[in-house]
């Protein structure tokens, strides 16, 4: 069953219940009113008996008149009985309806007894007078009033199945209305396939709405995976070209050796290369599985307080090169949660350290600010180095694996550290923007959102 049809059932099935009980009530009450009523008639009735019967001489004729007028205005199906005090019948014979004895006696004690018995009606009043006291007892059948109750419950019935209709289709539109935005979603994401992994969801500018929030996640996990499926293809390209240099560097050297017999010193010069190419090897191969690493679920999140992951990288980078060359300014708000972030610690460590690091190296150890802030876009961390710079042609090439520019080759390095970097920023929902001029510096503005 389609959750639209689902829905509308559900929906239909609550204004049931509900009309049900409702209707249940009004019938009830109409009910009770009726009975009520009926009852008024036949006090009313047994007051005129009584007055026909007993009253003539204590009346004026006047009012006893309008007693002879009113008395043979009978109700449905009526019987009157008369009793004395002594409970002999008086004035009309008891035939085929008469009372109990314990009925005729809570009369006398009560004064006034309503009672019912199948759909007939019972009254009886203890009439008083000065030729002595009597039991008045009228009953009959509301005809009238079960009519009327037996239309009102068909109307009701009718009514309530004409609601459930016209509720039902109601619900289906509704239905159709409140899952049309899940509909455009469903229907964006099937545009979607492993080549265009770049398209997103629409989001509205001002998120108001579970929607939104849904289409941000679903971005989010678009940004993941785009972010996966191009660093798998990356290291595929990538470490099939740069493991191949070292191991053939790694071969030909033992393969030249081996051809000839040569001096001790030549196989000493030639284990040593063989081991400079091996470290250069197992290095590039630690940094294509960190580079994989980036791209783990993020079930390793902690809350991470960026001022001390900064103080810890500065440790960490002082006792490397036993100087301190970074200069860390902290402008944060009092309250820690502000600048803490759900994150990965060693991931986030390597990321920011990998740019402190470069920093540094093209710096030619000349001082490196690093400044940490908090505003409306969330957590800043700015990096300024006094280095080589970054020709604008590159920029858009610096976060590539293996790239490397023009600049930079007479420097260390194989070209993944940004390469990271730019992956674990991604990971944690945040963004890189690079200001660079040559010969005289570039600046890392690294934001991470916060959300309340």
């Amino acid at each position: 069953m389609k959750v639209k049809d689902r829905l509308s059932l559900q929906f239909t099935f609550m204004f049931a219940v509900l009309l049900l009980m409702v209707l249940t009530g009004i019938y009830l009450f109409v009910e009770h009113s009726r009975v009520k009523s009926f009852f008024n008639k036949l006090d009313d009735r047994a007051i005129t008996v009584a007055q026909f019967y007993l009253a003539e001489d204590n009346l004026s004729k006047e009012n006893f008149k309008k007693v002879l007028k009113k008395f043979p205005q009978s109700l449905s199906n009526e019987t009157i009985r008369i009793y004395n005090d002594h409970f002999q019948p008086q004035f009309i014979r008891e035939g085929s309806i008469h009372y109990d004895l314990d009925i005729l006696k809570q009369v006398i004690v009560q004064k006034q007894l309503h009672l019912s018995q199948d759909k007939r009606q019972i009254t009886g009043i203890y009439y008083v007078d000065n030729s002595g006291n009597f039991i008045i007892m009228v009953s009959a059948i509301d005809d009238n009033g079960f009519h009327d109750m037996h239309d009102l419950g068909l109307i009701m019935f009718f009514f309530f199945l004409a609601s459930l209709i016209i509720t039902f289709f109601m619900g289906s539109v509704f239905s159709r209305i409140s899952l049309a935005p899940i509909v455009r979603i469903t229907n964006n994401l099937k545009e979607i396939r492993a080549s265009s992994l770049d398209l997103r969801l629409p989001i509205a500018e001002k998120k108001v709405d579970e929607i939104d929030s849904l289409s941000l996640t679903i971005n989010q996990l678009l940004e993941h995976l785009e972010q996966s499926f191009e660093s798998q293809k990356s290291f595929i390209a990538n470490a099939s070209h740069e493991l191949r240099t070292p191991i053939t560097t790694i071969l030909g050297e033992a393969e030249i050796t081996l051809m000839h017999p040569r001096e001790g010193e030549v196989y000493r010069s030639t284990l040593t290369n063989i081991i400079k190419e091996t470290e250069r090897l197992s290095y590039i191969i630690n940094s294509l599985m960190e580079l994989i690493q980036t791209n783990v679920e993020n079930s390793d999140f902690q809350n991470v307080r960026m001022d001390e992951l900064l103080w810890e990288i500065k440790d960490e980078l002082s006792d490397k090169t036993t100087e301190d060359h970074i200069n860390i300014k902290y402008n944060l708000p009092y309250d820690p949660a502000k600048y803490t972030l759900p994150g990965n610690r060693q991931l986030l460590f390597i990321g920011i350290s990998n740019i402190l690091k470069n920093a540094i190296k093209f710096s030619d150890n000349k001082e490196v600010s690093c400044e940490i802030f908090c505003d409306s876009k969330g957590i800043n961390i700015l990096i300024r180095d006094q280095g080589i710079g970054i020709e604008q042609k590159d920029l858009k090439n610096i976060f590539q694996p293996f790239f490397r520019a023009a600049n930079a080759l007479y420097y260390p390095g194989y070209g993944i550290g940004l390469s990271l970097t730019n992956n674990i920023i991604r990971l944690h929902n945040g963004t890189i923007n690079i200001i660079s001029k040559i010969n005289k510096g570039t600046e890392f503005h690294i934001i991470f959102p916060t959300y309340n």
